[in-house]
């Protein structure tokens, strides 16, 4: 009953649409943070999201910190203003500030073969394709010709984290040896294993570990002080983190710190807001850590909306959208900002049901800036519609099914096994076997381990052919009888 309650209650959708937000002309900051105050909460139950940090920036200030609900459920613990949560691959972004750092020394360049500051493991050729052509550049814009990488899921706290050459090589179970699969500048593919390289090219650079060099040299610069890239540091401020059906998961470490290792809050990721806008002698660009050159460099695409370490967006109203996202398990995040009106946004979550509540902030925020929903409002509307239609069909499906059964049931068609002239105990133990089997992986796969990426209305799906599992496996126990002989 509690798994079907679930299911009927994830049917409540209500769209970003719901909240209106006013045009450009006539936008309204307090009106629009009085309708986030009224539309978070909703959303937060509407998805099962404990947690949720937001950041507003106006005119090149922070203008709002909005906390709604819960750092740790269990001890009623709400978020705060100092509450820590993981950003994901927005690590990503400020490795990009570590690795401009080294630039501005004069310690690397950003067209340098990036094998040219590896000593030990190095890229390899592959496919006839020369690794001496992929620059520190590429690997920073995403460009580099390596493949799509499917992500890190990271090792629950007291298990021992690879080493980086490791973690290149495919070693730790869900990685693969990093290789070029195209040629180096000529397209753009996500790859978060080029900045486990990078990271590797930090580590030889400075003849420090990543985390040292970026806590003392990039983060507290830029006055992130609650900030951190270390994995074996408990911190008191850290929001727990939760799946998909509300269980606690583990704090998840990270060999990969430069990709994915970034532990911060609202008010450390504003401050590289702030400094990634600059204002004046007051507030300068680069936040006093980088040249004006490098940050316009940093936030110019390399190819299609690929920057170093960021993305630039085009918006409605010849606007530019300067911005990174970050998902671990049990984390979504999001920061960004406009340029032209020196506004920005950013978002943190404690759940995997969080990419929902993100995408729902993110669109309001966008279309309260630009008086338009952004094109990905309106796609991933139709997926919500769909997948909800999918999950009415199952419901549907198993509900006609069920009275198939009971019908026949009644009707003397199907009888408990043992009732049954032939008894097939053999085909019972066969569709029981790969019932089981099939369950359990999607059990582990959706609940044990959240690898599964079930947002936007895919949970209701799951959760429904979870319910088909359970459903055969006990129409099992009442096969069908033959038909009687006329």
């Amino acid at each position: 009953m509690l798994l079907l309650g679930c299911i009927i209650g994830s049917l409540n959708v209500n769209e970003a649409a719901a909240m209106p937000a006013p045009g450009v002309a006539e936008r309204n900051l307090e009106d629009f943070i009085t309708q986030l105050d009224d539309q978070i909460p909703k959303w937060q139950k509407q998805y099962g999201v404990p947690g949720v940090a937001v950041g507003i920036v106006h005119d090149g200030e922070l203008a709002y910190q909005l906390n709604y609900g819960y750092a740790d459920q269990d001890k009623d613990l709400p978020v705060t203003d100092q509450t820590v949560f993981q950003a994901g691959s927005i690590s990503k972004s400020i490795t990009a500030w570590g690795i401009l750092h080294l630039v501005d020394q004069g310690v690397l360049s950003l067209d340098d073969p990036v094998n040219k500051h590896l000593s030990g493991w190095q890229l390899q050729a592959s496919d006839g394709l020369d690794p001496d052509k992929v620059t520190i550049r590429q690997l920073l814009s995403h460009t580099a010709g390596l493949p799509a990488h499917r992500g890190y899921l990271g090792l629950a706290p007291g298990k021992r984290l690879p080493t980086l050459e490791e973690s290149l090589s495919g070693e730790g179970g869900y990685n693969k040896p990093v290789t070029l699969t195209n040629p180096p500048g000529e397209q753009a593919e996500y790859s978060g294993a080029g900045y486990t390289l990078l990271q590797l090219v930090i580590e030889e650079a400075t003849g420090l570990p990543f985390a040292r060099y970026m806590d003392e040299e990039v983060l507290k610069p830029l006055k992130m002080a609650s900030s951190t890239f270390q994995q074996d540091t408990d911190i008191p401020e850290m929001a727990k983190t939760y799946g998909y059906f509300g269980q606690v998961l583990p704090d998840y470490r990270f060999a990969e710190q430069a990709a994915a290792g970034l532990r911060t809050n609202v008010a450390d990721l504003v401050n590289v807001l702030l400094a990634s806008m600059g204002q004046g002698e007051r507030k300068p660009l680069g936040g006093g850590l980088l040249p004006t050159p490098l940050i316009n460099e940093m936030q110019t695409p390399v190819l299609g909306e690929n920057g170093l370490g960021v993305f630039v967006r085009k918006l409605p109203q010849n606007l530019s959208l300067i911005y990174h996202d970050g998902s671990n398990r049990g984390w979504h995040s999001f920061y960004g900002w406009i340029p032209a009106s020196r506004d920005g946004l950013v978002i943190l979550t404690n759940s995997e049901n969080g990419v929902d509540l993100r995408q729902n902030i993110y669109t309001a925020w966008l279309k309260y800036e630009t008086g338009e929903f952004p094109e990905s409002y309106y796609a991933i509307k139709q997926m919500r519609e769909t997948n909800d239609m999918i999950a009415m069909a199952l419901g549907i499906a198993l509900g006609a099914y069920g009275l198939v059964f009971i019908w026949r049931l009644r009707g003397g068609r199907r009888g408990f096994i043992v009732t049954h002239p032939k008894k097939p105990y053999i085909r019972l133990a066969v569709r029981s076997l790969l019932l089981l089997l099939t369950g359990s992986a999607l059990l582990c796969a959706g609940y044990v381990w959240s690898v599964l990426s079930l947002y936007s209305g895919y949970k209701t799906i799951y959760l429904w052919v979870l319910v088909w599992h359970a459903a055969l496996l006990i129409t099992g126990w009442f096969p069908k009888k033959p038909k009687p002989i006329a």
